[in-house]
């Protein structure tokens, strides 16, 4: 950012198209003017910000403009006359879609504690743990009493039938509702006409009830209960 002076107002937003395809782009805010003095004459001044865009096709002049103060904020402390394209509302949207699903896949692989007859104990769920998961719930469908698992890091020993229920049980509901409420996010993200309005679609954030699927609203109620 930098500060810049002129005879008159510049406008919020000059958006250069060049031959190459390519954008420049000068984003201002703060404007002020300033009197005549000795050492001068009267003029406007204004932070402003240099950055470029790929294509005209990333982002429209009238986008940016719609949403002028995310791109100042974004790209205050970033250096001058670099790409900016990650900021485009799609592109934007992509990447915090990745990042919500890349979120929830860890939150899930990461486990679930589980109540036990012998206590509390963590059990991760990683794809392959899943998979066992329903290996064993195949072996208490067909009447075995004890069943061989482990917790985190632990070697395996038998568990009861109750307590094997009980971890399939936890595991499944932890999966289906971390992967009901990530799919109520990309909802909510999908509804964002705005890259700044994005910022507030964080995995872990309440999600309006607008945006929620049926099944994760009844998983909501279930938690409550």
């Amino acid at each position: 950012m930098h500060k810049t002076n002129s005879p008159a107002t510049q406008g919020k937003i000059t958006y250069v198209t060049l031959p190459d395809g390519s954008v420049d782009v000068w984003i201002r805010r703060n404007e002020q003017e300033l009197p005549e003095t000795e050492e001068g004459p009267a003029g406007v001044e204004a932070d402003e910000i240099y950055f470029k865009l790929s294509s005209a096709d990333v982002a429209s002049k009238e986008e940016i403009e719609a949403d002028i103060d995310f791109w100042f904020d974004k790209l205050e402390t970033s250096e001058e006359g670099g790409i900016a394209d990650a900021y485009s509302k799609e592109n934007y949207r992509t990447a915090t879609r990745a990042l919500l699903s890349a979120t929830c896949e860890q939150i899930i692989t990461s486990g679930v504690d589980v109540e036990l007859s012998i206590g509390t104990e963590h059990f991760s769920l990683t794809e392959k743990d899943q998979i066992n998961l329903f290996g064993k719930q195949a072996q208490l469908a067909a009447g075995e009493e004890k069943l061989e698992y482990h917790q985190d890091g632990q070697p395996c020993k038998y568990y009861s039938a109750a307590d094997m229920q009980k971890i399939i049980d936890a595991a499944f509901s932890y999966v289906s509702y971390n992967t009901t409420y990530c799919n109520s996010a990309f909802t909510w993200l999908e509804a964002c006409n705005k890259a700044s309005e994005m910022d507030a679609v964080q995995y872990g954030a309440e999600i309006p009830e607008e945006y929620c699927s049926e099944v994760y609203k009844d998983y909501k109620e279930m938690m409550v209960k």
